[in-house]
């Protein structure tokens, strides 16, 4: 068991150091009786529809500029450098990079921490263990008052990550495990951390890791962070450390609930299926189906591992809100139901969907390929197993689900794949065929 020994703190700059206690990390619980959704790829009934006459550049958008931003191609005087007292470790800037360097083990350290005129912030870096023990710690910190106040949100090259807080010299563990196989790199990871209102997210590599809530820290600085564990002599190299404003990243706020007034303003799309109005395929075909009855669009999908798509033809839009109810007509939870947003083509849109089971599927289909955001169950019991209202948002590079009104997941797109697109929902199958899902009062809000 691999020990979270947080055995002695220290800034940088200051030469006082205090004991803290030792804290043990728990072996993740054995994997839930419910099988997870296999990761095959699946078939898809393209529909037939016409590429949309306005396809935008898909060229990655540049969110905002940073405020904060470090190549470390030269010493400008404003981090730490040199020897930490003790000998316990030493930082450098060489070849265009910040080492931080932990000889002793069970030993953690951050560098300078930096006022960025903001604690709404998104941080960026490009982590690189040098040398060391995979065993290790290498990230962020925020909301920094002093050696007693903050958060640090990191992860490790053996796959651990952790989201802490220090509240008047008191640790706190918000949230750690071990990341799915092969999202945390034995040596090279893109990290990114959220630190925006009551919300912190870690993210490795484009995977949300985790999200929690928490009110300790409403303001302060920011910085890197990097530890040690029971095997000293860890070498951690930080490159292009990039600090955004959360308001400016996203085009605005970061999360839009269903209480904001955009939902109560007129659709600029909407379609109560009462009767075919003309905007969807409809027909019986080998794997599936789709027809209007009884005020519904009931989409049946009689192969497994098939997913079908539609989308209205007829917007183009960068930040958009889009809801409806969905009926599960079959009592088969293992499904796929959702939202299509930004899309292109049949190969390049974005993905919002959940299942009855709770199992949620946020992604993006680049060049045909699919690239999952989240993946996974969803960790609360939101989702009925029969009948969702279902809301959802992109904006920016983040998606959102929510069901009845409460937020069930976000996600962020590290590449920013797509501009602007057509709007519209997805169904799908997994193990099981024969899925009938129903939905109503399909209706779509711009946001810009």
């Amino acid at each position: 068991m691999k020990k979270l020994a947080l055995a002695l703190l220290m800034i940088m700059i200051a030469t006082i150091s205090c004991s803290l206690p030792k804290l043990k990390k728990v072996d993740p619980p054995a994997d839930p009786t419910a099988t997870a959704v296999p990761t095959a790829t699946e078939e898809v009934k393209i529909p037939t529809m016409p590429m949309p006459t306005n396809t935008p550049d898909l060229q990655p958008p540049v969110a905002a500029d940073p405020i904060f931003s470090e190549d470390f191609t030269t010493d400008d005087g404003s981090w730490n450098l040199g020897a930490w007292p003790d000998n316990a470790g030493e930082d450098e800037i060489s070849a265009g990079q910040y080492i931080m360097k932990v000889y002793k083990s069970s030993y953690m350290v951050w560098s300078a921490a930096f006022d960025v005129g903001t604690s709404d912030v998104i941080m960026e870096v490009d982590a690189r263990r040098q040398s060391g023990p995979e065993e290790n710690g290498q990230g962020f910190i925020c909301r920094y008052n002093d050696s007693d106040n903050f958060y640090y949100l990191y992860i490790g090259n053996d796959g651990w990550y952790s989201i802490d807080k220090y509240e008047d010299d008191n640790h706190e563990n918000l949230a750690s495990d071990w990341a799915p196989e092969g999202v945390i790199d034995l040596y090279n990871n893109k990290l990114t951390a959220y630190c925006h209102g009551n919300e912190l997210t870690l993210l490795a590599n484009g995977f949300e890791l985790a999200t929690v809530i928490d009110d300790a820290h409403s303001m302060g600085k920011v910085g890197l962070y990097a530890r040690t564990y029971d095997e000293a002599n860890v070498e951690i190299a930080f490159d292009n450390f990039r600090v955004f404003d959360a308001g400016s990243y996203f085009g605005g706020s970061s999360v839009l609930g269903p209480d904001d007034p955009t939902f109560e303003t007129e659709a600029i799309f909407s379609d109560d299926f009462e009767e075919d109005y003309g905007n969807w395929v409809l027909g019986d075909f080998e794997n599936d189906k789709a027809e209007i009855e009884y005020g519904w669009m009931t989409l049946s999908i009689k192969k497994d591992y098939w997913v079908i798509w539609d989308v209205t033809d007829q917007l183009d839009l960068e930040n958009v809100a889009v809801e409806a109810f969905f009926a599960n007509e079959n009592d088969i939870t293992s499904n796929q139901q959702g939202f299509v947003c930004r899309y292109q083509d049949d190969d390049n849109y974005y993905i919002i969907s959940f299942g009855n089971n709770g199992y949620l599927r946020f992604g993006a289909r680049k060049n045909g390929e699919w690239n999952y955001f989240i993946d996974e169950y969803s960790s609360d019991s939101l989702i009925n197993a029969d009948f969702n209202f279902a809301q959802a948002t992109c904006i920016g590079n983040e998606l959102s689900l929510y069901i009845d009104g409460e937020l069930v997941a976000q996600a962020y797109d590290p590449d920013n794949s797509f501009l602007s697109g057509d709007v519209g929902f997805i169904t799908g199958t997994f193990e099981e065929p024969n899925v009938v899902i129903s939905l109503d009062d399909f209706a779509v809000y711009a946001l810009d």
